[in-house]
Order: structure tokens, then C-alpha cells, then sequence
């Protein structure tokens, strides 16, 4: 089975890191893997993919102008190398990409990656018949990656979906020893009476580093020598290192921008910190649970859901000054550290596995064969009545 797989840009992200981890397994399941990237840039996470087996194209879609022409291409494309299943990860393409495979009579997947929502009735409406469209029209099976977004689909915008969690790669992250704690902090230069958090993501408004920024002066007010660890590029590291300017804590962040080796700055902190304004499921979380580093998160949708069943992580109200508060608490408090990262690892094996949820996606592509066909019927009784 060939399955191209289509992004926007090919970028060190959650998604992208996923598939690329879970590469071996699908080709284990007799899949030959293609993925397309479709913005101007070919992303910085493309070689990743060709070393994963990746046959890897790029095209990138104009909206408007040439957008006949990239349709063409497409269509070609999934003919000229036989694919059998597109699968869809950009919320841009969901509709063209749906109309393409069903054009080029193959079966189509799209995962919805976050809690989207829409504050207008002419954006509500868009999105609704964009779904309704994409599903009974051209036959798009549609999947979600966590209780936050299924439960958005279902409950906003009407949409039934599969839910397949997402999954991280448990060979690159597992349970830290003290022995790695003791040498990841000797080798960034870390004194054993520093606090050191860490988070693990993009620069954006949403994702709201500028809140841990903010905590930093309150817990050095606590008399804590503290140290941010900060991971990741984006659109808001400008702002973010300015603001580390402003407050005076410039010579407390560390911003080392995007880094392979995770785990090895996860190794040297002593608490995760992610502070965003809303997520599909943080994958940078999955990975510091697994590594059984204790949690502080903003009661958002997509992180308010590690702690579902029992708390795995410090879940607390959107505010920088409960943030250092709770911080503070937690690194006083080894017993609720422990307590922490044990439901937290546990949490995470039963749900974000790799082998089980890379092979329900390979279900969902096989269950497809029937759908397809008889929604293709449908969709030819509903031209011929227009």
C-alpha cells in the first residue's frame, strides 16, 4: 500500500516527528511511504524523512492564483506512483486534498491536529460545509489524536470522528537515571542548587512562552537561583528574548533553539513548563512524562487531558503568578514529584503507544475500501441530481 502523506511545511514538529519515528512500523505493514511538502520553503525536517524511507516531493499550493494548475499535479502525482491512501495533516488542504483523491479515485485520511474553532457564523458555517463536503462528498475519513479535539468536533462543530491518540517515540525517550541527570547538568553547566525547567515547543502567541519568562522574577523574589531552559524556534523569539531584556532576567534563559537531543536537556531539568493557550495533545509533554520529568500546565484543552483519570501533571488556572507559585510548590515537594511522574508515565504507555496507535492509522487506511466506494456512489447519485 502507498500512502503520501501531505503537510504544509516539513518542519521539526509534533506530527512530523510521529510519523517519521513510526516510519519502520508502517513499512513493517507492507506501506511504502510518500510525503509531500506544499509551502514555498521545503522545511528544515525533510532529510529526516528521506532517511526515514520517505520518497519526499515538494509543490507548494498557491490559494488562488495556479491553484487548477497544483490540483493537476497532484492528481498526477498520486497516479504516476500508484498511491492508494492520502493522508492529510494540513487544515489549509483538507477540502482540495479531499477533492483530489477523490478525483483520483484513492481513499483520503485527514487528522485533525487541534482544537479548532471559529468566533463568526460566516467562519462556522465555512468550516461546517467544509467538513460535511469532505466527508460525504469525496469519502474523507476523518480522525482526531485526543479526547480535546474529538470532543471539539463532536460537541462544536457537529463532526464524528475517529480517535486515534496520537504516539511518541519511546526508543528516544524513556526514564532518565540519576546518573544522567548528574551528567546532562555537569555538561550545560548547572550548579545541583539550580532550578531548572525546561519547555519544549515553537515561539507563538499560543504556545505563551512569555508566561514562564514572567514567573522567573517572582521565583528569584522566592531567593530560587533559577535557570529556563528554553527549546525551540518561531515567530515570537524576538519578542521573548526581549522580554527576558526588560524583566532582567536575561542571564536566566537559555534559549538554545531547536535541538535533536531532547532528552538530554530534559535530563538536566527539574520540572516541564508549558503554558499554552490551547493544544491538540503537546507531544513535547508525552515526551517529558516519559523521561519522568514532573509537569506544570495551564488548564487548556489538549493538556488538561493528562490528568483525565489522575494527576499526572500540576494543572493549574492561566496565570504567570500561579505558574511560579505552583513551581515553587511543586520543586519543594519530592513526594508529589514522585507521585507526579509515576501516574504520568504510566498515563502515557496506556495511551500514546506507538505500535497500538501506528497500527489503528493502518486499520483506518484499510477500512477505508468499502467507505470509499460506497460514498463514491453516493456522490455520483448527488451530481447526477444537481
Amino acid at each position: 500500500m502507498k500512502v503520501l502523506h501531505v503537510f504544509n511545511e516539513l518542519k521539526y514538529s509534533g506530527a512530523e516527528i510521529m510519523y517519521v519515528d513510526a516510519a519502520p512500523l508502517f513499512k513493517n505493514l507492507g506501506c511504502e511511504l510518500l510525503v509531500v511538502n506544499t509551502t514555498e520553503k521545503l522545511g528544515e525536517f525533510a532529510p529526516a524523512f528521506r532517511d526515514a524511507g520517505y520518497m519526499v516531493y515538494h509543490e507548494p499550493y498557491q490559494l488562488v492564483k495556479g491553484r487548477n494548475a497544483w490540483t493537476h499535479r497532484m492528481i498526477n502525482l498520486i497516479r504516476e506512483n500508484n498511491v492508494e491512501v492520502i493522508h492529510i495533516h494540513s487544515a489549509r488542504l483538507r477540502g482540495v486534498m479531499s477533492y483530489v483523491a477523490w478525483k483520483a479515485g484513492v481513499r483520503s485520511v485527514y487528522t485533525f491536529h487541534n482544537v479548532f474553532r471559529s468566533d463568526s457564523m460566516l467562519g462556522f458555517a465555512k468550516g461546517f460545509v467544509q467538513r460535511w463536503v469532505a466527508k460525504r462528498v469525496f469519502g474523507c475519513q476523518f480522525q482526531t489524536i485526543s479526547d480535546s479535539v474529538y470532543n471539539n468536533e463532536r460537541d462544536f462543530w457537529n463532526n464524528k470522528t475517529t480517535l486515534v491518540y496520537n504516539w511518541y517515540g519511546n526508543q528516544r525517550f524513556y526514564p532518565i537515571t540519576e546518573l544522567e541527570r548528574w551528567k546532562s547538568r555537569r555538561e550545560l553547566g548547572y550548579d545541583d542548587d539550580e532550578l531548572v525547567l525546561i519547555s519544549v515547543g515553537g515561539c507563538s502567541p499560543i504556545k505563551r512562552h512569555t508566561d514562564i519568562i514572567k514567573a522567573l522574577p517572582i521565583l528569584i523574589g522566592k531567593g530560587h537561583k533559577v535557570v529556563y531552559q528554553h527549546l525551540g524556534e518561531g515567530v515570537s523569539l524576538d519578542e521573548e528574548k526581549q522580554l527576558a531584556q526588560d524583566l532582567g532576567v536575561a542571564d536566566s534563559v537559555r534559549f538554545y533553539g531547536n535541538k535533536r537531543d531532547v532528552r538530554n536537556y530534559l535530563a538536566a531539568a527539574d520540572i516541564y513548563v508549558m503554558p499554552s493557550r490551547f493544544e491538540g495533545i503537546s507531544i513535547t509533554t508525552i515526551e517529558a512524562m516519559a523521561c519522568k520529568i514532573p509537569c506544570v500546565l495551564y488548564d487548556v484543552p489538549g493538556l488538561c487531558d493528562f490528568n483525565k483519570e489522575q494527576d499526572c501533571s500540576k494543572i493549574i488556572p492561566e496565570s504567570y503568578e500561579q505558574l511560579a507559585d505552583a513551581v515553587a510548590e511543586l520543586y519543594r515537594s519530592p513526594s508529589e514529584q514522585h507521585r507526579l511522574t509515576e501516574n504520568g508515565f504510566n498515563f502515557i504507555n496506556k495511551y500514546f503507544e506507538m505500535d497500538k496507535n501506528a497500527r489503528r492509522i493502518f486499520d483506518l487506511y484499510m477500512g477505508g475500501v468499502i467507505l470509499i466506494s460506497l460514498v463514491q456512489a453516493e456522490s455520483e447519485e448527488w451530481r447526477a441530481a444537481a
